[in-house]
């Protein structure tokens, strides 16, 4: 088919300006087997070594220390150089872990990242940043190592579980809050996609490039972190806060759940002028309703009730954005218009976040 031909080609050609010595490719596992069967042949027609094939279990529970060395064990058995390239097909949390171990492997092995979810598609993939868990402290270990190249394949996107499939769109809606040329609406089909139809799937890919570009954009300007790459941090300092505290709990959240409740916190700050004095103009509150009705929508909750703010604050005080004893933040005040970087004081947090844990309770929200 003549979209599948055009998807094999790009990713090809961009392995092939790579020149690497050899190819590992790692995995999630369950992934489509036809498309599993599909890329194994492209990369065969390459005549480039594929020096290693290994599939691993994606989620959090891989970003741990302690299946590193297992990992790194394979690099050394295979043969794999600074000049191989090391190929991730799965989430952001494969992405991550292979990054990081690929980072540090002969001091930096070249990485590619084909996503595998929305998450990944239009944040995790990009950007360079890798890392493992640590204390249950999300991504306390890891390094920035630009992947050589992204490859987005929506098809391999038909087989998730919807609930993943939404979450991941909340990066989404921020890069929408951070640039005003990205448009939420209209949001191509789930459904279309499942069913494998091709417009579907160009669609999507197209879709999600668009918002990934918002991301390479601003790291391209600040591939360390070291100023206005900040900002692609809106609702992160509450949502990596919501995710940590219920890590270990009967009713886990994923990533992009925690960042959706962490964008509406962030409108609702931005609302009620907590962590700066500047108002929202009446066209950025209507920018915000109509962000929390697309949140609404796509991007369900599983949490029936919110975590306490004395929750929180702890896993706030260990976020890698801190300086010295500030908790750092991102104000919302507008699509395009965002200050930083901006503090929290324990006081200030705890009272904003209980007036938004009032107003979460007592409208519709993200369920």
């Amino acid at each position: 088919m003549p979209q599948k031909r055009a998807i094999d080609v790009a990713w090809r050609d961009a392995l092939r300006n790579v020149q690497p010595d050899g190819v590992a490719w790692i995995r999630e596992e369950s992934l489509d087997t036809a498309l599993v069967s599909e890329y194994r042949d492209a990369l065969r027609s390459l005549g480039i070594q594929v020096m290693l094939e290994t599939e691993f279990t994606g989620g959090e529970a891989l970003k741990t220390w302690n299946l590193l060395p297992p990992l790194l064990a394979m690099f050394q058995s295979s043969g794999l150089t600074r000049r191989s390239v090391v190929i991730t097909t799965g989430g952001g949390a494969l992405s991550d872990f292979v990054g990081f171990a690929a980072s540090i492997w002969k001091r930096g092995m070249q990485v590619a990242h084909i996503p595998t979810t929305t998450l990944a598609a239009v944040d995790a993939a990009w950007g360079g940043k890798t890392g493992v868990n640590w204390g249950e402290i999300k991504n306390q270990v890891g390094s920035f190592h630009p992947p050589v190249f992204v490859h987005l394949d929506s098809r391999w996107m038909k087989t998730l579980p919807q609930r993943e499939f939404q979450a991941g769109l909340a990066e989404a809606a921020k890069h929408a809050m951070i640039d005003p040329q990205v448009n939420l609406s209209p949001t191509p089909s789930f459904a279309d996609l499942i069913q494998g139809l091709d417009s579907s799937v160009n669609a999507w890919n197209v879709w999600l490039s668009e918002s990934a570009a918002v991301k390479t954009h601003i790291v391209a300007q600040d591939p360390h972190e070291e100023g206005m790459r900040i900002v692609l941090n809106l609702g992160h300092t509450v949502g990596h806060a919501l995710e940590s505290a219920c890590l270990s709990t009967s009713t886990p959240i994923l990533h992009g759940e925690a960042v959706a409740l962490g964008l509406a916190f962030a409108m609702w700050e931005a609302e009620h002028t907590a962590l700066h004095d500047e108002p929202l103009s009446k066209d950025a509150k209507q920018e915000a309703d109509a962000c929390r009705v697309w949140l609404n929508e796509h991007i369900p909750t599983p949490l029936s009730t919110l975590p306490e703010a004395e929750v929180l604050w702890p896993f706030m005080v260990q976020d890698k954005k801190n300086f010295g004893d500030e908790v750092r933040d991102v104000a919302w005040r507008g699509t395009g218009h965002l200050v930083w970087p901006v503090s929290w004081k324990k006081a200030t947090f705890e009272a904003t976040w209980n007036g938004f844990v009032r107003f979460w309770n007592e409208s519709p929200h993200l369920s």
